[in-house]
C-alpha cells in the first residue's frame, strides 16, 4: 500500500473514532447535568468531571489533528506527537474507566447511587449514563490503540518519490 493509501486510512479510522466519544459524550453529559442539577457553576467543584471533561475535549483535538495530518499527508511529519498524545489519552481513559466499572459493579450490587456518586437527589439509580461512560471510554481508548498503530505506520513509511536519498524512477526499464 502507498503512503497516501496508508494515510487515507489513518483517517478513515479517525472518523470512525468519533461513534464511541459521542457515546463518551452523551454520558458523561447526562452524569454532568445529574451531579450539578443545572447548576453549572457547581461542576466546577467536581475535579473528576473536570478531569473527564478534559479527556473528552483532548480526544477531540487529536482526532482533530489526525484527520487534519493524515487527508494533509503530513502523519511523516507529526507521527510522534501524535502516538505520545494518544499514549497519554488512552491513560487517563482507561484509569477512569476503572473507577466508572467499578461504581456500575457497586451499585449493581445494592450500594446507594446517590452516595457512591456524590448525588444527594440522583432519581434512579444512574446505571445507564454509567453504563455509557464506561463503555464509550474502552471503546475510545480501543480505538486510540489502533490509531497509534495506524499512524506509527503511515508515519514511518518512506516518502514515495524520494527512496535512500535520490529520485525514484517511477517508470521501470
Amino acid at each position: 500500500m502507498s503512503k497516501w493509501g496508508q494515510s487515507k486510512t489513518t483517517g478513515f479510522v479517525a472518523l470512525a473514532c468519533i461513534v464511541p466519544w459521542a457515546v463518551f459524550l452523551g454520558g458523561l453529559a447526562k452524569l454532568t447535568d445529574e451531579t450539578v442539577g443545572h447548576n453549572f457553576s457547581e461542576a466546577l467543584k467536581q475535579v473528576l468531571l473536570m478531569l473527564e471533561w478534559y479527556i473528552i475535549a483532548a480526544q477531540f483535538f487529536c482526532v482533530l489533528a489526525i484527520l487534519i495530518t493524515s487527508f494533509g499527508r503530513g502523519l511523516h511529519r507529526a507521527h510522534s506527537l501524535l502516538n505520545m498524545f494518544l499514549a497519554v489519552n488512552s491513560i487517563l481513559l482507561i484509569s477512569r474507566a476503572t473507577v466508572r466499572i467499578n461504581q456500575i459493579n457497586r451499585i449493581s450490587d445494592g450500594e446507594p447511587a446517590s452516595i457512591l456518586l456524590n448525588i444527594p437527589d440522583l432519581e434512579g439509580n444512574g446505571l445507564p449514563f454509567l453504563r455509557a461512560i464506561a463503555a464509550g471510554q474502552v471503546a475510545t481508548a480501543t480505538c486510540n490503540f489502533f490509531l497509534a498503530i495506524l499512524i506509527g505506520v503511515a508515519g514511518t513509511h518512506p516518502a514515495e518519490e524520494f527512496v535512500y536519498g535520490r529520485r525514484h524512477a517511477t517508470t521501470s526499464a
